[in-house]
């Protein structure tokens, strides 16, 4: 593994595949690099691919606290470091709730936009309504064990998403408390008003499951008043991880969706 570093007190591990225009994947909440493993050697035969573990996940530092525009300031440093002046950016859950706030900031670097699965109030709150839904089920677990046995819920294909998870703990283990700080990052964010938001044509690519218990706004009407080149998919048999659920249905759509960019 690589690493970069942002700060003196912050390092990024990072993993970089492939020849071509670049790629930047960023994983989920929990989650960490080892996630897009499969994604990413797919997409390097035609693309320099790179992929890292947000700060405070995977073997990326970790600190007491931090904010989301920090993973946005993180990603910035990471491509200058790396002599990448613009990207294909693509983010699951949390890494897409940052990859849009990227693209609020510096849409100058962004080819395309591409999130799955990231609407970020929805993500605050959608799994705390689940737990309480299923609170006979779940009572007396912590949040990891929770995650399990609601597995069920979250997922359709839940073999491959079973396998994702796994992979991603074997290479790193996230403890409570940088589970905690994480999600304390994405409930302090305040969004800017939309009035106040610049407009883009960065061509933005919005990828949510049809089961995905999380995400109720699947069609993220919000977007549309300062996004104005915006493609909406809906994976009609994945829950939360359209990519890991439908991988080829998935590869596909993305793949001419960047194509007809570049």
């Amino acid at each position: 593994m690589n690493k970069v570093t942002i700060n003196p007190q912050i390092q990024l591990t990072y993993q970089m595949k492939g020849k071509g225009e670049p790629i930047i994947l960023l994983h989920g909440l929990d989650g960490n690099l080892a996630g897009f493993e499969d994604l990413q050697h797919q997409l390097a035969t035609s693309f320099k691919v790179i992929s890292y573990d947000l700060r405070g996940h995977g073997k990326s530092s970790k600190s007491e606290s931090y904010e989301l525009n920090d993973h946005v300031e993180d990603l910035k440093v990471l491509m200058e470091k790396l002599n990448i002046h613009e990207a294909h950016i693509l983010g699951h859950d949390l890494g897409g709730v940052v990859a849009k706030l990227f693209t609020d900031k510096y849409a100058y670097r962004v080819k395309s936009l591409t999130t799955i699965a990231a609407k970020k109030d929805d993500l605050i709150h959608s799994f705390t309504q689940l737990l309480i839904k299923y609170q006979d089920e779940v009572a007396g677990f912590n949040k990891s064990e929770a995650y399990i046995l609601l597995f069920s819920k979250l997922f359709k294909n839940q073999e491959n998403t079973m396998k994702w998870y796994q992979k991603q703990k074997i290479y790193s283990t996230k403890s409570e408390d940088d589970s905690a700080v994480a999600i304390r990052s994405l409930i302090l964010h305040k969004d800017e008003p939309i009035y106040m938001k610049k407009r883009t044509c960065v061509p933005t690519l919005l990828i949510n499951g049809e089961h995905d218990p999380l995400i109720q706004d699947k069609l993220h009407f919000k977007l549309e008043s300062h996004f104005l080149n915006v493609t909406k998919k809906i994976f009609e048999h994945s829950g939360h991880a359209p990519h890991i659920e439908e991988p080829k249905a998935f590869l596909d759509y993305y793949l001419n969706f960047i194509k007809d960019i570049s």
